[in-house]
């Protein structure tokens, strides 16, 4: 197949939208300016046998992760997503599942009504995607990193520990058959979600002072809001919330559930330091946030309280570069 002609496939993925002036086929895409407004941009990359294999997703799951990463960034800023552009590297193993990869890439686009709008492929001797997303924030709302506040609480969206606790049982040997426990898992593994609606709705409510998506684990993610914001954060272990299955997998494991939680990494829950006064307010929203812990004035870290220890989980976590 030449390339024009994979091209002609791809952009069958392309769906007007009305902030996109002209999509995928041109040079560059146009998008339309908004007043008040300032653009969002940041990208991500999945590498075979670095971020995925393919014994563990479908050429579908590997497109549909890969969005869902670099849309997240967006939504832990408390922006509102326009569009992405796809990067694709294709090696011979994958050149007959270009349609599957942006199958998954578009299913999750169409959750928030943006579209794919344009990109690059190329041959390669392995599958990477290299994804850019494109939002916008409201100017001088966006959320920082760097703005959380001495007193503030800290909580969670959703639940922690399955995207981690699914890959331990798979390097086990224990993902074979039909059981509860790695069902559960595998769903946040290979179909994990973006907080756009979470996210929108705590937004209207309440006042945010930072926020950061766990893309990495809770404990070097963690660490990265407290270096920056210059604040020790303290987790307290009995208020993580930790499904069942993660609860099953430790104890056949032999080991503590929240190691599992704060390593966990391709969660993409959201991670947020609310001014205390909110807590209220947090718990009449009737959504999935947890609060899990506190800011408080000490040497910038994260430590999980576990009875009478004190843990330093700066380092627990997924690191690229670690030797």
């Amino acid at each position: 197949m030449k390339e024009d002609e994979i091209l002609k496939n791809i952009f069958k993925f392309y769906k007007p939208n009305p902030r996109i002036v002209l999509g995928p086929g041109d040079d560059c895409a146009i998008v339309s300016e908004m007043v008040n407004k300032n653009l969002l941009i940041t990208t991500d990359a999945f590498v075979e046998n670095i971020h995925f294999k393919y014994d563990l997703l479908s050429f579908y799951e590997i497109g549909y992760k890969s969005a869902v990463a670099v849309l997240s960034d967006i939504c832990a800023m408390g922006g509102s997503p326009i569009a992405i552009l796809v990067s694709l590297n294709i090696n011979q193993k994958s050149i007959n599942k270009i349609d599957e990869i942006y199958k998954g890439i578009s299913d999750v686009c169409d959750k928030f009504c943006i579209s794919i709008v344009g990109g690059n492929i190329e041959k390669y001797d392995r599958l990477e995607l290299h994804l850019t997303a494109i939002g916008e924030v409201k100017k001088e709302k966006a959320l920082l990193r760097s703005n959380s506040r001495v007193g503030d609480l800290i909580a969670i969206t959703g639940d922690l520990g399955r995207s981690r606790g699914y890959f331990i049982a798979y390097e086990r040997n224990l993902i074979s058959g039909v059981k509860w426990w790695i069902n559960e898992m595998r769903e946040k593994f290979t179909r994990p979600i973006v907080r756009f609606e979470e996210m929108n709705k705590i937004l209207s409510n309440i006042n945010i002072n930072a926020c950061i998506d766990i893309s990495d684990g809770l404990g070097i993610d963690g660490y990265r809001m407290a270096q920056l914001s210059e604040v020790q954060i303290v987790i307290y272990a009995n208020k993580l919330p930790i499904k069942d299955s993660v609860k099953f997998l430790s104890k056949k494991l032999e080991i503590k559930d929240w190691f599992i939680a704060v390593e966990s990494g391709e969660e993409y829950e959201l991670l947020l330091s609310i001014p205390r006064e909110e807590e209220e307010k947090i718990n009449k929203l009737n959504l999935p946030i947890t609060i899990i812990g506190e800011v408080i004035e000490d040497k910038p870290g994260i430590y999980i309280i576990d009875g009478d220890l004190k843990i330093d989980i700066s380092k627990r976590g997924y690191d690229a570069f670690a030797i």
